[in-house]
């Protein structure tokens, strides 16, 4: 993609822009994030500096991918470098049952309200409880960076947004197989729809959703470490790492399955089991400023992607949602969804009602709804289904709104409510 002058321009105040959050925020004494997206606000729908159309094309489809998802890459990649296994394992229980009951409930209940509101039949109500199920780690690992919470509690909403998107991609491949099922986006579920049942091909969705990339994940990333320990890349590890992530993104992409966990597992055996070394510790501070950076700019294109038509015709749907979603609906899945379950002499760290009224006031929405909120129009569009032509937009400016709020509101209470809810000692005992 060729970029004209003024879209030069308009990504170099992406950068510059992006810098003075940092300032702002320290002297405001809070997260950055809402200030990232106060600004792409500002600066993109009130003055008109940042163009909607050049936000949303570098957001959702530059490189075929946009900068939502390949910033995404990045930031999971170098923040899986920190994943403790034993956190991970003694936690992982309740991540399954939130990625699996939880956002189950939030598909459903959040499906629910919005055609409830808008009057949208309850398969588009779906499709938009679908696209806002999974919670965003872009947003949780820099807030969890800034307050000091036990990693107990942490590492389980951390574990639960890292590995809830093949559910959600699930959930969007299905209603999306309903409404249009002429859609190559369902090409592979179809398939196997046709093959060995409707709910088989759930579960084997699914386990390929996770399994495969996964595999992937691991065996580059113990490939990666023999590689370098036989012929040693020097600081060129930079490069090859980078290069990797990026293929496993776009070989993965390519056959219709998500990347995400083939990063995050490459990324976490390099952070955990790569030997100390000079170079590797470059290669980390590379990611992670990198990863800052893509922080930066995702944030502050969030906040420029909505227009002052679409906040005129959608704010009022787009606050209800965003408060029925914080309020109603994520509280009720994690409570229906988050309890103790032991395994032989193994269990997970009891939770009391404090803590788990935390939990359920803690899910931002994030990069991977809002790319997934344009496919319903786009299918709309291209296939010319009157469903998606009808409701396409509602979905994409609403999902977008919620996401928004939803950062907002809880990079500003989440510290608060820490501190109020939750032990700085001892586990509490249920």
């Amino acid at each position: 993609m060729i970029f004209a002058d003024s879209h030069i321009l308009e990504f170099a105040f992406l950068l510059i822009i992006a810098s003075f959050s940092i300032p702002i925020a320290r002297k405001a004494s809070i997260v950055e994030i809402p200030v990232l997206i106060f600004l792409g606000i500002i600066f993109g729908p009130v003055l008109g500096i940042i163009n909607y159309q050049f936000s949303e094309s570098l957001m959702t489809t530059f490189a075929n991918f946009g900068i939502g998802i390949l910033g995404l890459m990045i930031i999971l990649y170098y923040e899986s470098h920190g994943i403790n296994f034993r956190v991970l394992r003694r936690h992982l229980s309740r991540i399954i049952s939130l990625n699996t009951i939880g956002m189950i409930i939030t598909a459903l209940l959040a499906g629910l309200f919005f055609s409830l509101i808008t009057g949208a039949p309850f398969i588009i109500g779906f499709l938009f409880g679908a696209i806002i199920s999974p919670t965003d780690p872009a947003t949780l690992l820099p807030l969890f960076h800034k307050i000091r919470i036990k990693e107990d509690y942490s590492g389980t909403l951390i574990g639960e947004s890292l590995f809830n998107d093949p559910l959600a991609i699930i959930f969007v491949t299905l209603a999306i197989a309903i409404i249009a099922p002429q859609s190559s986006a369902v090409t592979l579920f179809l398939f196997l729809s046709n093959s060995i049942g409707f709910v088989p091909a759930i579960v084997s969705f699914l386990l390929i959703q996770i399994a495969v990339p996964s595999v992937v994940g691991i065996v580059i990333g113990f490939l990666i470490l023999y590689l370098n320990k036989l012929l040693n890349f020097e600081n060129l590890i930079v490069g090859l790492l980078l290069g990797v992530i990026i293929f496993e993104l776009t070989f993965l992409e390519a056959i219709n399955i998500t990347p995400f966990p083939a990063i995050i597992a490459t990324g976490a055996i390099i952070g955990n089991l790569s030997e100390k070394s000079i170079f590797y510790d470059r290669e980390r501070s590379f990611q992670e400023n990198l990863s800052f950076l893509a922080q930066g700019v995702i944030f502050l294109l969030m906040g420029s992607m909505l227009t002052l038509a679409d906040i005129k015709n959608y704010w009022i749907i787009g606050v209800a949602m965003s408060l029925i979603v914080l309020f109603a609906v994520r509280p009720l899945a994690v409570f229906l969804s988050v309890f103790r379950i032991r395994r032989n002499n193994l269990s997970s760290p009891p939770l009391n009602r404090k803590i788990k009224t935390f939990f359920s006031l803690v899910g931002p929405r994030g990069v991977v709804s809002i790319v997934e909120s344009t496919i319903p129009l786009a299918i709309g569009t291209t296939l010319g289904i009157p469903l998606l032509l009808r409701w396409g937009q509602t979905i994409e400016v609403t999902v977008a709104i919620v996401v928004i709020l939803s950062i907002i509101l809880q990079t500003l209470y989440v510290p608060m409510i820490a501190s109020r809810l939750l032990p700085k000692t001892a586990d509490e005992k249920s």
